[in-house]
């Protein structure tokens, strides 16, 4: 894409507590690649302890499933952020930045609903779990309320950065 990447020269800077966000996020995507790293050295020790001394591990399987939504919900904003989530570029490889810029700007509301249910929804859902205390239905049984708080935060995050990035679209069809 001719779209310069988010921060580039040539960009407008943006204000303090977007530059915030956008620095939150980063975190948040480091802290993501991390835990998918630990998901690998979690199954390699899972399959060893299996085939080699023939004792599979009660917990690798809960830990890994919630390990798998903390990087989701960790790691969209940050992916969001670089443009490098997965769609569709048949029509948007042909338009100008400015085009792109447009289409971008156009489809936010959709981004912000979608995030800001996910935040709402995510929010009470947590609320629920935390309030029954709530655990796996497996032998190990790890409480699920923890993991949850990644829904809301996930999604206020997205929430966030589709601001910033609406934010960024404006200002470059303002200097269009």
């Amino acid at each position: 894409m001719d779209q310069p990447p988010p921060g580039a020269a040539g960009e407008p800077a943006l204000p303090a507590p977007m530059q915030a966000i956008e620095r939150i996020n980063t975190l948040m995507g480091t802290i993501a690649s991390w835990t998918l790293l630990a998901m690998t050295l979690i199954v390699g020790f899972e399959v060893f302890s299996r085939y080699v001394f023939n004792r599979p591990t009660i917990w690798a399987w809960d830990i890994n499933v919630q390990l798998m939504l903390l990087l989701l919900m960790f790691g969209v904003a940050e992916v969001y952020r670089q443009d490098a989530h997965v769609r569709v570029d048949i029509l948007i490889s042909h338009l100008s930045p400015r085009g792109r810029a447009m289409m971008d700007v156009l489809f936010a509301p959709v981004l912000l609903f979608v995030s800001f249910v996910l935040a709402w929804a995510g929010w009470e859902y947590f609320v629920d779990s935390w309030q029954l205390k709530e655990a796996a239905s497996t032998l190990f049984a790890p409480p699920l309320y923890p993991i949850k708080a990644t829904l809301p935060i996930g999604g206020a995050l997205l929430l966030l950065q589709g601001l910033v990035k609406l934010w960024r679209d404006i200002q470059r069809l303002r200097a269009a």
